[in-house]
């Protein structure tokens, strides 16, 4: 299966890797400073908002309802969630989000993993980011830095150069009246875990070790084509950002449809790990448990529920489709 990194790989794979924890604590900076500012068109959500109907996939008389999840999303937005919990109420499974496992709770090897991660994170000793990036590219990133990020500390030009970029992002979203991660998610987690149906992780293990051996291997190439495509994420689609946003936020089905839904961190880490096999083979692994899951629950229970990204929704080659071409009923709302 050739198919791009989905965004749940994504969030995964940096909630346990480099990339993940490094950009995690540099989002947590970014929104911390970027709150101080006057947001530039900032998006104002008045009230309790639906939030985006449930995608229907049926076999027979049973049916999957699946949630479409979406970053960013609206600042303060506040989710009225009904409809999810109409049918948890009740679904008779529950499929949890895919993700990666490779947590371990030695301290040695905990310890060990944490100083690698802080080697990862930062340039060679007397480098900066003026010297890792091509001229052009240092200028977009300055100039965009000036506009999202107007103090700058003293250790900032050390940074990785994709951890520098993601930062810039993060701290553009706030500006912009976004937050790549919202409440929401974090609802509907909660009320899956909360439901009486019985719940099938899709998880894949692997030793964090072999995440890192696997970060070794991304070339100073990849990582700054990676910086390249976050900078024109910056540039010409926040607006984009912006819309998708509202009309996820009021469930405006027409639109939902319409968007492409570019993801920004999807295509950069995509553009890091291309030339890993282990990450193309973790890709896979996780789209075929998902897939899985869904089959069981269509032959097994009534009603059903799942979460997936948005675009896993409406893409020609995302998972709704796949279920699709294997002979299930997909009914969007």
């Amino acid at each position: 299966m050739n198919r791009r990194t989905p965004p749940r790989l994504i969030s995964a794979a940096r909630a346990c890797a480099l990339v993940v924890a490094l950009v995690l604590a540099a989002a947590g900076a970014a929104q911390t400073g970027g709150d101080e500012r006057a947001t530039i068109e900032e998006i104002t959500v008045i009230g309790r908002y639906p939030g985006p109907p449930l995608w229907k996939v049926t076999s027979g008389s049973r049916t999957l309802w699946i949630f479409g999840d979406l970053s960013p999303v609206p600042k303060g937005l506040d989710w009225d969630p009904r409809n999810a919990e109409r049918v948890l109420d009740r679904a008779g499974g529950v499929i949890g989000a895919p993700r990666i496992n490779i947590m371990t709770l030695n301290p040695i090897r905990l310890f060990r993993l944490f100083r690698a991660a802080r080697r990862l994170s930062r340039l060679p000793e007397g480098t900066t980011l003026a010297d890792q990036m091509p001229a052009e590219l240092y200028e977009r990133y300055t100039a965009l830095r000036a506009r999202y990020i107007p103090t700058v500390e003293d250790d900032d030009e050390e940074q990785r150069p994709v951890l520098a970029a993601l930062t810039l992002y993060t701290a553009a979203l706030i500006d912009t009246g976004l937050m790549g991660a919202s409440d929401v998610d974090k609802m509907i987690k909660r009320k899956m875990r909360r439901s009486r149906a019985e719940e099938a992780e899709v998880v894949v293990k692997r030793e964090p070790e072999a995440v890192f051996d696997e970060l070794e291997k991304i070339t100073p190439e990849a990582e700054l084509a990676c910086v390249a495509t976050i900078l024109t994420s910056i540039e010409t689609d926040l607006s984009g950002m912006k819309e998708r946003a509202n009309a996820w936020a009021i469930g405006d089905v027409e639109a939902l449809k319409r968007f492409d839904y570019p993801d920004v961190e999807e295509n950069c880490l995509e553009a890091l790990f291309s030339a890993s096999a282990g990450f193309v083979e973790l890709r896979d692994e996780l789209d075929s448990k998902w897939l899985a899951e869904a089959e069981h629950a269509l032959a097994t229970y009534d009603t059903s529920f799942s979460v997936l990204p948005m675009r896993e929704l409406v893409a020609g080659d995302g998972l709704l489709a796949q279920l699709a071409a294997r002979g299930y009923t997909v009914i969007a709302p």
